[in-house]
């Protein structure tokens, strides 16, 4: 008798503990939001599928994003498309809107009227004024700027702060 017990009781143990440990790192396949305290799942909940929002917060974001304002605490795989984007993390795939901000490296294509990279960009920014830190690719828009240039930068003002080969030149600046 005393052994069924313990069995048991060993089984629900570890039965509480993984859902436990589960519910702390919570994936989701759909994310609907007005506010980022008044939405489906939780903020540090990530989301692989989908999420549509007026404005949202989630920690991961894997699929399609759309929205007024989108804010994602780690990392986006997919597309993002709102009026302002914020990615804390990494960026693999299109980002666009009005603003797009992204804190780690970003690999694709970053397009809307100000976009703001804070790590390495392998791809593409295209629009008004495009920033990144280290630039493997091409930058297009009106201003354009970047700390170390890998690539070809296409604008009315082309900034390349680490000077080589040319620190500024218009229409065109390019360093392979």
């Amino acid at each position: 008798m005393k052994k069924p017990f313990c069995f048991a009781l060993l089984v629900f143990m570890i039965l509480c503990f993984s859902l436990t440990s589960f519910a702390q790192s919570e994936v989701k396949p759909i994310q609907l939001s007005l506010w980022n305290t008044v939405q489906l799942e939780d903020a540090s909940t990530s989301i692989h599928g989908i999420r549509i929002a007026l404005y949202g917060e989630n920690e991961d974001v894997y699929g399609l994003d759309l929205g007024l304002v989108l804010k994602v605490n780690g990392d986006m795989i997919g597309w993002q498309h709102g009026f302002v984007n914020l990615v804390e993390g990494d960026l693999k795939g299109l980002q666009e809107g009005l603003v797009n901000m992204v804190g780690g490296d970003l690999w694709g294509w970053q397009h809307g009227a100000v976009n703001v990279n804070s790590g390495q960009l392998k791809g593409l920014q295209s629009g008004l004024f495009n920033s990144t830190n280290g630039l493997r690719g091409v930058q297009f828009g009106v201003v354009n700027i970047t700390e170390t240039l890998y690539g070809l930068q296409i604008g009315l003002v082309n900034i390349n702060n680490s000077g080589t080969p040319h620190k500024i030149l218009p229409l065109v600046n390019w360093s392979f």
